[in-house]
């Protein structure tokens, strides 16, 4: 018998999503079931201490082509993980972790901060954000509609 939950939404290639305790209300990501990984772009990436415990500083641009607006963002640090490209070439990135949100459903994913400036998408949702969580139709995009904040 399988003790893995049934995921509660069918979800497109490409969804809004919003990262609330980092002050993002909503961001387009694409869905992406061959990263491992969720990723978002941010720069000024900056380590430091707070009450004995690492915590990251970070700017996040929001919009594409041309960001339409920069959010500053503080996070516990979850780690540094080396994660491998599509091109092949591996690095070591920031990880936090932070709810997000997706259509009415609300659950914590790890992210890993890097530079995604010439990526249509400034966050990938890897497979592993979406396990019992969601399905892929990838025919099909935003079927969650904007994230419910309420």
């Amino acid at each position: 018998m399988s003790t893995h939950l049934a995921p509660n939404m069918i979800i497109g290639a490409c969804e809004w999503v919003a990262l609330p305790e980092l002050g993002i209300p909503r961001l387009r990501a694409r869905v992406d079931t061959g990263a491992k990984s969720c990723s978002l772009h941010a720069s000024d990436i900056l380590p430091f201490e707070r009450d004995g415990k690492s915590w990251v500083r970070f700017r996040v641009h929001l919009g594409y082509p041309e960001p339409v607006r920069d959010q500053d963002c503080e996070c516990l640090l979850a780690g540094v993980r080396t994660v491998r490209s599509t091109s092949g070439e591996s690095e070591q990135r920031y990880t936090i972790r932070t709810p997000i949100i997706i259509g009415h459903s609300r659950w914590s994913v790890d992210i890993t901060l890097s530079n995604r400036e010439r990526m249509r998408y400034r966050m990938l949702l890897g497979r592993t954000a979406m396990e019992n969580h969601a399905l892929v139709y990838p025919a099909r995009t935003f079927l969650q509609g904007q994230p419910r904040l309420d």
